[in-house]
This record gives C-alpha cells, structure tokens and sequence, in this order.
C-alpha cells in the first residue's frame, strides 16, 4: 500500500479494533474487496430466512452492481475478524458433545452466536463513529452475519410496506455478504483467511470503508 497521510490514522483504527476486541485488522486498497453478484444470489438460493424480513438484508441493502458503484469511490479498507465463541471443543464443552446441526434451532445456541454477533456490530459500528472523528466522513461499515439486535427485525413486524425506522440506527449494519462481497477472497487479499466449513476455526468478518 502507498504511504499517504492517512497511514496513521489506518494504523490508529487497526490498534482500536484489537483494543476492541477483535482478533485482527489489516488494511488494504478498496480495488481489492471482491464484489461478486453470486453471493447475493445465495440470499435467494436457497431462500435465507432473514431475506426480505431484516433491514440489513436484500432486498433493502444495497444490491451488488449498486454496492460496487460507490465502491469505485473508495481508496482504502479495512478488514475485521473476530472470533466466534463456538469452535467445536467449546461446542463440546458447552452443549455436551452436540454436533452443530443439532444446535442451530436451540435457544441456547443462538443465544451465544447472538451475543458474539452483536457484539461485533459494535465494533464494527465504533470503528466507524472513530473514523468520522479522524475526519473521514464518507467511512462506512459492514458486519457480520444477519442483524440480531432485535428479536424481530420491524420489516418483520411489521411487513415490507412499512416505514418504521430502524429502532438502532447507529450500530445495525448490513454484513459484507448482504452487499455481494465475496468475503473469503476479500479477506485472502487483506493477508487473512476464512475457511469454509469453519468449525474449527469461526470468525465474524467485517469492513471499514473510508474516505
């Protein structure tokens, strides 16, 4: 990456996200996030049930061709993991020897991945409120995962049609995926993996776009 004035305040932004919480952050050109219209298809293909019932979700984030528009804009980025609480020793410890298939639709399971979710959100949201502060006003974050913050999203309370705001506008953030990035080549080109199936190894990934 080119030196520029900015190289400080990515390196500020990299140490706040571990002091955060999250396991790595590694900066790299905004031209390297893959966008791929076939991850969006995967929303669809099969139907995921949060498609259409989350605001941070198809329809209503930004669809691929859209996203990789305003990407063009963009000069750098800046790629999060954290780790999931669930490898499989800890499934193994903590939902006696259960094998993931089993655990998906137990309350006990989603609460942690739920937990871990939302507490990723944060991070990804505070890294975002610190870049506007460090003079970056276009800088825009991607999470992890469907939005959980709430039980039900309000488009699912309350339909499609509606036009009830998000009650948590300042920490929901749609997740690379629901934008059409390819997150396994996006991380690979920051210097970072993400393996597929990740039960051994499972991290929440996000993006910080700034400008």
């Amino acid at each position: 990456m080119p030196t520029t004035d900015s190289d400080a305040d990515v390196r500020t932004l990299c140490e706040r996200a571990l002091a955060l919480g999250a396991r790595a952050a590694r900066p790299l050109p905004a031209d390297r996030v893959v966008v791929d219209p076939r991850v969006s298809l995967k929303c669809r293909v099969p139907l995921c049930p949060s498609y259409g019932r989350n605001l941070m979700c198809p329809p209503f984030a930004p669809a691929a061709d859209e996203f990789a528009a305003t990407l063009a804009r963009y000069a750098t980025a800046l790629l999060v993991q954290q780790a999931i609480p669930l490898t499989a020793t800890d499934i193994d410890e903590r939902f006696a020897g259960k094998g993931v298939a089993e655990l998906h639709d137990t309350a006990a399971y989603q609460r942690v991945m739920a937990d871990s979710q939302n507490a990723f959100a944060g991070v990804m949201s505070s890294l975002e409120r610190e870049a506007l502060a460090l003079g970056y006003p276009f800088a825009a974050a991607l999470a992890g995962g469907d939005c959980c913050l709430c039980e039900t999203c309000v488009v699912a309370d309350e339909g499609p049609r509606t036009n009830a705001p998000c009650r948590h506008p300042f920490v929901a953030r749609p997740s690379m995926e629901a934008v059409g990035i390819d997150v396994v080549a996006t991380a690979a080109a920051a210097g970072l993996a993400v393996t597929l199936p990740a039960a051994d190894d499972p991290v929440w990934t996000g993006l910080l776009l700034l400008d």
